[in-house]
């Protein structure tokens, strides 16, 4: 494949990766939150201490906050800047895979991993979902790809220092992504691939002394300055964030089996499953030890991998994203495997689980109205109907190139995976159908005509819509809530309302006052003669005004 034909398909992906960008609603509750924390930023003039609802908000460090603030500046608060920080990051990191496996192992092995990093179903996905998963994976894999670029040229001790110090750069924007994960997965995988490769010379050309100092000149003066000004931040930080919550069970929504993981690679690895196995189960490498103090590049990124995945199966807390840095790196992988060998069986099982993607896309169209009786639900499905059948004519596409693509194995499996990157975002877009339910935009849209300077916002024992506050650009009141606020409510317990007898005595003293409650105790306070009007109403939540 030429470089013209390779700069025209990585055009093309391009426009598809960001198109459509603020489409979709800010889906609860992860983007709802992030965005918010980051409007908060921007609307208070403190970029010091992130805060949620007003409340303080120490869960995560301010990286991705503050380029998602700096985007509200410069373009104004939008579906689309909200999500700029990780759509950008996440193309950003595709090229670095083309471009470390252009050094490592050859332009069409680069190439490759481009391509199946971007159709990737969890890269891809979550680099159009606002959470702090892709910034943090995208960034550990750059540094542990710098440290790799630099390793296989240690005879030039100016390449070395160089790519090891942007490795380590890339490390401490990690951290200030996500926290010590950030240093804590390179670490292992540089420990164990020593261990296992003999690989002692390793240690000497890490720059250990020079990368740390960098690290800690990147990130130290956040974490100090935040901890000056908020003394609970870094037992809550370090201790509650990291510690107790690998060791223990903090929220029940977040304990899973052992072969919760499994299941999720088999997922996030759509539609390239057996091609990212295969590069598991059978490495380009010999399983015995390598060579004394020779790097190999190719048992280094294994074992990343099969730390990651480890790592986070003793965890007593499991979401799906954790194991989201293994995805680019095996696409790396399968990347060098696939530029130099010829289709196999294993390539041929992707097709088919392309067309198995196909099928159930068209299946789903068919399954729902025979499953659904509700008439809100059925209306979504109906609308959800255009996007399915695109998403399925476009895998069924991609199946038939990559079944006919012996002769001109590169060209079909770019536009192969162009095809399922168009698919994917596709889905994403349909998906915008369900905004009532998953989203507070139309919420925000009934409740802003009845706002006034002095109206209060109440969230009744919930908070459920955690964009509501973007969206209408002010904060709520918690009522007989806490949950992730907890500590944030611990510290301000002013702001908050710890019962429903505090609110009616506030709701009745309050001129101007909005509601947004479950219909259940919408019922109650009904009957508690409660002077409440309806103006929004869904299966999950109720909006209501005071006469």
């Amino acid at each position: 494949m030429t470089s013209r034909s390779q700069f025209l398909l990585v055009a093309l992906a391009a426009i598809i990766w960001f198109s459509l960008l603020g489409y979709r609603d800010l889906f609860e509750p992860d983007e709802g939150r992030y965005a918010e924390i980051s409007r908060e930023m921007v609307a208070s003039g403190d970029w010091l201490t992130p805060r949620l609802d007003g409340f303080k908000y120490f869960e995560k460090p301010a990286l991705q906050y503050w380029a998602t603030a700096a985007g509200f500046v410069l373009f104004g608060e939008s579906n689309a800047t909200a999500r700029l920080w990780p759509a950008i990051i996440g193309f950003l990191g595709a090229l670095f895979i083309w471009f470390a496996g252009d050094r490592l192992y050859g332009r069409n092995a680069g190439f490759i991993g481009f391509i199946l990093t971007l159709s990737c179903l969890f890269y891809a996905t979550l680099s159009h979902i606002i959470t702090l998963d892709l910034a943090v994976s995208v960034f550990m894999v750059m540094g542990i790809g710098c440290l790799a670029l630099a390793q296989s040229r240690r005879e030039d001790p100016a390449y070395v220092r160089r790519w090891m110090l942007l490795g380590w750069g890339a490390l401490a924007l990690a951290t200030l992504t996500k926290g010590l994960i950030g240093l804590v997965l390179p670490a292992g995988a540089v420990l164990f691939y020593s261990l296992w490769q003999r690989d002692w010379a390793l240690w000497k050309h890490l720059h250990l002394g020079k990368g740390l100092l960098l690290v800690l000149a990147m990130t130290a003066p956040w974490f100090i300055a935040v901890s000056i000004k908020n003394p609970t931040f870094a037992h809550f930080f370090f201790i509650h964030e990291h510690v107790d919550r690998y060791l223990s069970p903090i929220g029940h929504d977040r304990v899973e089996p052992w072969w919760f993981f499994f299941a999720n690679f088999f997922l996030g690895a759509l539609p390239w499953f057996f091609i990212m196995l295969r590069t598991l189960v059978q490495p380009g490498f010999s399983w015995r030890q390598g060579n004394k103090n020779q790097f190999n590049s190719e048992r280094f990124f294994w074992v990343f991998c099969i730390f990651v995945f480890v790592f986070f199966s003793f965890s007593s807390s499991k979401l799906p994203p954790y194991i989201l840095p293994m995805f680019p790196v095996l696409a790396l992988l399968a990347g060098k495997r696939l530029a130099n060998e010829t289709w196999d069986k294993w390539n041929r099982l992707d097709a088919l689980l392309m067309l198995v993607m196909a099928v159930s896309f068209l299946a789903t169209v068919f399954i729902i109205p025979k499953t659904v009786t509700d008439a809100f639900q059925l209306q979504i499905d109906l609308h959800l109907r255009p996007w399915l059948y695109a998403a399925s004519g476009l895998m069924l596409i991609s199946t038939i190139l990559f079944f006919r693509s012996n002769r001109q194995k590169l060209h079909s499996l770019a536009t192969s995976g162009l095809l399922v990157l168009l698919a994917i975002q596709m889905l994403s877009w349909g998906f915008q159908v369900l905004s009532p339910i998953k989203s507070s935009r139309q919420l925000a849209d009934a409740i802003r005509p009845y706002l006034q300077a002095d109206t209060k916002i109440y969230s009744v024992e919930i908070y459920y819509p955690q964009s509501l506050p973007f969206y209408l650009q002010r904060t709520i009141t918690l009522v007989h809530y806490q949950g992730e606020l907890a500590m944030g409510i611990k510290l301000e317990p002013e702001r908050w309302i710890k019962n429903a007898d505090l609110f009616k005595q506030q709701w009745l003293a309050t001129r101007h006052a909005v509601a947004v409650m479950s219909p259940d105790r919408y019922e109650k306070f009904k009957q508690q003669s409660l002077p409440m009007h309806p103006i929004y109403e869904t299966p999950k939540l109720i909006a209501v005004l005071k006469p």
